[in-house]
């Protein structure tokens, strides 16, 4: 699960909008909210600098898989 939509959503933005000032397609942002597909690294810094926040807010529960990963 991410927070992606709800944070678009906060700053009322649409996917297009938030596509066009992320630089991610609108396709991805719709696939990304919609659990379809995990973006990459890049992708998920480019849409929180475009929502200004951090990519941990957006995505946590990969945060903290990645946390897990790192202790094991």
């Amino acid at each position: 699960m991410n927070n992606l939509r709800e944070f678009r959503i906060k700053k009322l933005m649409t996917q297009k909008e938030l596509a066009e000032k992320s630089g991610v397609s609108q396709v991805t942002i719709s696939f990304i909210e919609n659990s379809l597909s995990t973006p990459m690294d890049l992708t998920k810094q480019k849409l929180a600098r475009a929502l200004k926040c951090t990519p941990q807010q957006l995505f946590p529960e990969e945060s903290r898989k990645k946390k897990v990963r790192e202790i094991v």
